[in-house]
């Protein structure tokens, strides 16, 4: 089976990347919680980073940097989001999604990513330190799914650096 590939999402993308949209609030759960709900057409219009991920012709995951969730809204940062449907897992596809969209931020001058994922899963922390992403902390208790209270991992990569991301000197 071939590994996917990842490239920068077009117009010719989005009816496919509306059905990826829809069917990751459902199923992920982080992304069920969130107030704003995903919209690919003003991510496409709005030049944001943007990458499919595709199975020959067939667009089967995404992976987006979307600025309107960062912390403090801080400029020139925006947060990583990687969705590849069930049936297409476990053969590169996130990997690639992540490895395009860092070097489609790059282009477009972004200087930081974070990430969020849930602490026990098993695919994203993996998925992410590959990536050279740093967790950075965790909100204890912070997201009710299904009924259970659950910690979340927050995550940040320097886009611009070659190796995972550093705390500054003064940190130390």
């Amino acid at each position: 089976m071939p590994l996917l590939t990842a490239q920068r999402a077009s117009d010719r993308d989005a009816a496919s990347l509306d059905r990826l949209c829809s069917e990751a609030s459902k199923s992920v759960p982080l992304w069920s919680h969130r107030r704003e709900r995903f919209n690919p057409g003003a991510w496409i219009s709005a030049r944001t980073p943007l990458v499919v991920v595709v199975d020959g012709t067939s667009a089967i995951g995404f992976g987006v940097a979307l600025s309107d969730n960062v912390p403090l809204g801080a400029s020139k940062c925006a947060e990583a989001l990687v969705y590849v449907t069930p049936a297409n897992r476990r053969r590169g596809g996130a990997r690639a999604a992540m490895s395009e969209l860092l070097s489609v931020a790059r282009t477009m001058g972004l200087w930081k990513m974070i990430a969020y994922s849930l602490a026990d899963d098993p695919a994203a922390r993996p998925l992410l330190d590959r990536a050279d992403f740093r967790a950075v902390g965790t909100l204890v208790k912070h997201q009710q799914i299904d009924g259970a209270w659950r910690d979340v991992v927050l995550h940040e990569r320097l886009v611009m650096a070659a190796r995972k991301s550093l705390p500054s000197i003064s940190d130390l």
